[in-house]
């Protein structure tokens, strides 16, 4: 039997809360039952666990109208929905198809754009496309106005055009920095500020800047700046800005690595359901961040369930630093829920297939998920082995310029040695301290340094409690 109204259900818990918020600021309902609907989905979107039940004394009609007005005001407002439509009367332009709709809708985008517009290059692209299709066919009284839009906004446009150049060569730098340390961001950083919050300029450079000056503070690891950027932006997207489902599925996946960095594990989570809402080219990136929340919850076999699910689209994936990161995470839940042998297994074959994928890009994530299920099993001989083969100690100490670095297989690679070389317990102790002396140990690190202490403790009981001891020492120091 179907629930009463399990059309508008459906409908309302498809909403991105951001959806839900733009809507509810675009409303001016005159309708008393509108406005108690609005209410409900606003309760409900509060408190999920025990929503309430949409009332059944408003007529079904009233639902119907409010889920299509709802509909096409959210159309009205997506920016790839008008991105596909420009490029649509682009190509009617280029290919000589203008109709009488075509030219309505042109000059539609010309009284109501400006350089503001997300898309606003794209419009000044058609634009110049259709004022040279109409002083070819000899109209000029046509072309009045669309000569004066381009003359009005052609300084607009020449800037966009080159903050968008910019941005590419910022891009560029941030990678460099966040590969190898040797790059110095602080005059992107500025520049990057001033475009994220300039309101003149249009939205698309707008809201690339501000993802890539997520990339700079989530690997500075700066709580403050990004508790003030990722707050903007949630302003702005309550408002519309910026709006289209396959944006706010990027917000909500980025605020996933904030949120989890910073210990808020519950709401990391509920951002990552959100962020699988909207499958595009990024789902099997956002779907092993969530995955690695919900490892870090203890909720192993629900992570593992995600990730086995998802090798259908891992096969489809030609990004190699995002197949990485989903084989590390698949390898680490093996591990988690006993099947350690299973891991190494399944890290072996993975390895002796696409061993110049894994070093050319997250090899570091591949060798921690693949030395700790050999340290579990004890396969100590092994871990050196293949770290002798590719070279493993002398990556590892290229990394320790990383902001975000931790010993973990710097510290599995001394233990192995404790345990299969022979390495004393003084030497082994002083290896681990020495690496443990060169880092800026915040809460974040000090909580990961105490898991992977508590891992490998009862291999050599003494040596961790004295490292134990010189944590303790450096986190009373910072």
């Amino acid at each position: 039997m179907r629930k009463p109204l399990e059309h508008f259900y459906r409908f309302s818990h498809a909403l991105y809360p951001h959806e839900l918020y733009f809507l509810e600021k675009s409303q001016n309902f005159q309708i008393e039952e509108n406005q108690r609907i609005m209410e409900t989905m606003l309760y409900n979107l509060q408190h999920r666990q025990k929503p309430k039940d949409f009332p059944l004394d408003i007529d079904k009609r009233k639902y119907s109208n409010l889920k299509k007005w709802m509909q096409e005001r959210l159309d009205q407002a997506n920016v790839d929905l008008q991105l596909k439509r420009i490029n649509s009367l682009e190509l009617k332009v280029m290919l000589d198809e203008v109709d009488a709709d075509t030219e309505k809708e042109i000059q539609q985008l010309i009284r109501h754009s400006d350089p503001r517009h997300y898309h606003f290059r794209k419009i000044y692209d058609l634009i110049q496309h259709y004022e040279d299709f109409l002083l070819i066919r000899l109209r000029e009284k046509t072309d009045k106005p669309v000569s004066a839009y381009l003359r009005s906004h052609q300084k607009a446009y020449r800037r966009s055009r080159s903050i968008f150049q910019k941005m590419q060569e910022a891009t560029s730098d941030i990678i460099g920095q966040y590969r190898h340390r040797d790059q110095d961001l602080e005059n992107w950083e500025l520049s990057l500020k001033e475009w994220v919050y300039d309101e003149n300029l249009d939205g698309m450079n707008r809201y690339a800047a501000f993802v890539r000056l997520l990339f700079i503070y989530l690997n500075r690891g700066n709580q403050q700046e990004l508790e003030k950027l990722y707050d903007f932006m949630d302003q702005a997207l309550a408002k519309g800005q910026f709006y289209s489902r396959r944006i706010l599925s990027n917000f909500y996946a980025n605020k996933v690595l904030f949120l989890s960095r910073y210990q808020t594990l519950d709401q990391a989570e509920q951002y990552g359901y959100l962020s699988l809402k909207f499958k595009n080219s990024d789902y099997l990136f956002y779907l092993t961040n969530l995955s690695a929340v919900l490892l870090r919850q203890g909720k192993t076999e629900a992570a593992l369930q995600l990730l086995r699910e998802s090798f259908p689209e891992l096969r489809q994936n030609p990004n190699p630093h995002i197949k990485l990161g989903f084989i590390a995470f698949y390898i680490k839940c093996m591990t988690d829920v006993g099947r350690s042998k299973d891991a190494i297994n399944f890290a072996e074959n993975y390895l002796s297939a696409y061993n110049r994928e894994i070093l050319s890009s997250r090899w570091h994530l591949f060798f921690i998920a693949h030395f700790r299920a050999l340290m579990i099993e004890e396969k100590y001989s092994r871990l050196l082995y293949l770290s002798r083969r590719y070279q493993i100690e002398k990556k590892d100490l290229e990394n320790r310029k990383r902001a975000s670095y931790l010993p973990t297989l710097s510290w599995y690679i001394s233990m192995s040695r404790y345990v299969e070389e022979g390495l004393s317990a003084e030497e082994t102790q002083s290896q681990m301290i020495t690496v443990l002396s060169e880092l800026m140990v915040d809460q974040r690190k000090e909580r990961r340094l105490k898991e992977l202490l508590k891992e490998l403790q009862p291999i050599a009981p003494k040596v961790i409690d004295n490292i134990k001891s010189t944590l303790n020492e450096a986190i009373i120091k910072n």
